[in-house]
């Protein structure tokens, strides 16, 4: 199995240098350290599976977004305004599966970064702002249940 990940934003994708080089690492002191954030340009069997799926045009494949280099991104460089949808599915070969069960019964998620709320189809949850982060990494964020939306305002 495959997983497939996209990642569909309101303006095109800049990866910060910080990630870049932390991407760009051979050594690692630490297995837990071996861990990356990439994005990448879909290639058009992509494009047309997705055609439809997200709100937004700009729409990439990406790795990562389950882990604490994707959350330093949305904490240090989400800008107010920013608007990123993310779909997940744990095998790409069975793609439409995924997609037509989500499709028929989603359920999706919204985190605010910018005023650190949580909301699923359970409700809305304020996380601490100054934990939020760490509170965030123990939630489930990335599912193919439904497309997740990260906005800062």
């Amino acid at each position: 199995m495959t997983e497939i990940t996209f990642l569909a934003s309101s303006k095109p994708f800049k990866m910060p240098d910080e990630i870049e080089e932390y991407n760009n690492r051979t050594v690692f002191e630490r297995e837990e350290d071996f861990i990356f954030f990439t994005v990448h340009k879909m290639d058009d069997y992509w494009k047309r599976e997705v055609e439809g799926l997200f709100s937004f045009p700009y729409i990439y494949e990406v790795n990562g977004v389950g882990n604490r280099l994707f959350l330093t991104y949305i904490e240090k460089y989400m800008e107010i305004g920013d608007v990123f949808e993310i779909y997940s599915v744990p095998n790409q070969h069975a793609f439409e599966y995924y997609m037509e069960t989500m499709l028929a019964k989603p359920e999706p998620i919204e985190v605010n970064v910018g005023s650190y709320t949580y909301r699923d189809i359970y409700g809305t949850y304020q996380l601490n702002a100054k934990k939020w982060l760490e509170e965030l990494s123990h939630r489930s964020y990335i599912t193919h249940h439904g497309i997740t939306k990260f906005v800062k305002y």
